[in-house]
């Protein structure tokens, strides 16, 4: 819940000034002493509109106009449910102080403006946006805040079903640049929002695999041919089809091929939605193992904890005394530092590390390669891959 958003927090007074230039203050709050407006000490919890964060005062007249007209502005980043638990005191508060015509102006003038903002909002400001034949416009989950970013979120989460993956997709991409931009707190939806965003990467045998079970419940020959031609490429031309922009084309014709042959009621029993596993490796998943390994100028990435694998005298007698001083924690090799300056080894170097890393046993964890454009660790996930 939001807090310090009603008029005793406005320490300057330039919320209230800033209210004061859309709004008609009535006389008995222009008159008030700053007791009767600010003094809010030994008031009971009672006396607020919202009990539960001592927010929004009521105690005294121009206490209940202030707070609703503070409310009204600030109504969007409360959840709907307690929206309508402060707003129903609000009104019981007026009613009491007899205040009944001023509040209600307030209330009426705040829901104008709020239409009047709403009317000038971009297209971006909005997860869904739907234009029909005739050019009518249907914008739906408003994005202004960090709380509508979460309602958007579990909204299409929800109801994802309804939604084909072109447009699932278009919604992800809006909802993840506004999480960035307020911090919206998402992090049990993250995963789910990347796949529809398409932010990941996959296994060309899974996706080879979920096509092949496709294939054999397709009940005519044009979608049977049309999963078949992709099963192929998959297998044949990965470097090809499944870069970034491929990927969401790849999960778009397989959403729309499930569409066709009523297959969406069989996802989560005997099929798995086509972006579980065209992005099954999001890329804030693979980002989050990227500090465990370190890369190399060879194109190789090792994980850190093999480093420990390693004797420091062979590191001296292949770098030199200075190398293996500034690697070295007491008698043993410190993972952390050796990783540090692997990173920066020429090329030849590299290669030389990596000639012994082979004769103690350890293989890279990736070889990486060109071709992909994707974030450091997807790319280098799906160049692995393609290697094995």
């Amino acid at each position: 819940m939001p807090r310090n958003v009603d008029h005793i927090a406005d320490n300057n007074g330039v919320e209230l000034y800033r209210l004061s230039l859309t709004h008609t203050l009535p006389e008995f709050v222009k008159k008030a002493s700053p007791e009767s407006i600010y003094d809010v000490k030994g008031v009971a919890s009672s006396n607020y509109a919202d009990v539960i964060s001592h927010q929004f005062p009521c105690h005294t007249p121009q206490c209940t106009w202030l707070s609703a007209a503070f409310f009204f502005d600030k109504k969007a980043e409360f959840s709907e449910k307690d929206q309508k638990r402060i707003e129903s005191r609000l009104e019981k508060f007026a009613a009491h102080w007899g205040i009944r015509s001023e509040y209600s102006a307030v209330k009426s003038r705040s829901n104008q403006l709020e239409k009047t903002a709403t009317d000038v909002l971009p297209d971006s400001s909005y997860a869904w946006v739907w234009v029909d034949d005739s050019g009518s416009k249907d914008r739906r989950l408003p994005l202004r805040n960090a709380l509508e970013v979460k309602t958007a979120a579990d909204w299409l989460h929800q109801y994802r079903d309804n939604f084909t993956y072109a447009d699932r997709n278009r919604m992800a991409v809006k909802i993840l640049e506004k999480v960035a931009q307020f911090g919206a707190a998402v992090s049990d939806k993250l995963e789910f929002l990347e796949k529809q965003a398409g932010h990941g990467v996959c296994n060309p045998k899974e996706v080879h695999a979920l096509l092949q079970d496709r294939i054999k419940l397709a009940n005519n020959d044009e979608h049977r041919n049309i999963l078949q031609a992709l099963a192929d490429s998959v297998l044949n031309t990965p470097k090809m089809v499944l870069t970034s922009n491929q990927l969401v084309k790849l999960a778009t014709v397989i959403d729309t091929t499930d569409r066709a042959l009523n297959l969406t009621k069989g996802y989560g029993s005997i099929l798995q939605r086509p972006e579980d596993v065209i992005f099954s490796a999001t890329f804030t998943k693979t980002a989050s193992e990227l500090h465990e390994h370190v890369s190399t100028t060879s194109g190789r990435m090792y994980n850190k904890q093999d480093f420990g694998k390693v004797a420091l005298d062979d590191l001296k007698s292949l770098f030199g005394e200075d190398f293996a001083d500034r690697v070295r924690s007491g008698l043993d090799v410190d993972a952390e530092k050796l990783a540090e300056e692997i990173s920066t080894l020429p090329r030849p170097d590299a290669e030389m590390f990596d000639s012994l890393m082979s004769e103690v046993g350890v293989k890279p964890a990736v070889v990486k390669t060109a071709g992909v454009h994707m974030n450091k660790a997807a790319a280098a996930y799906y160049a692995n891959l393609l290697t094995h």
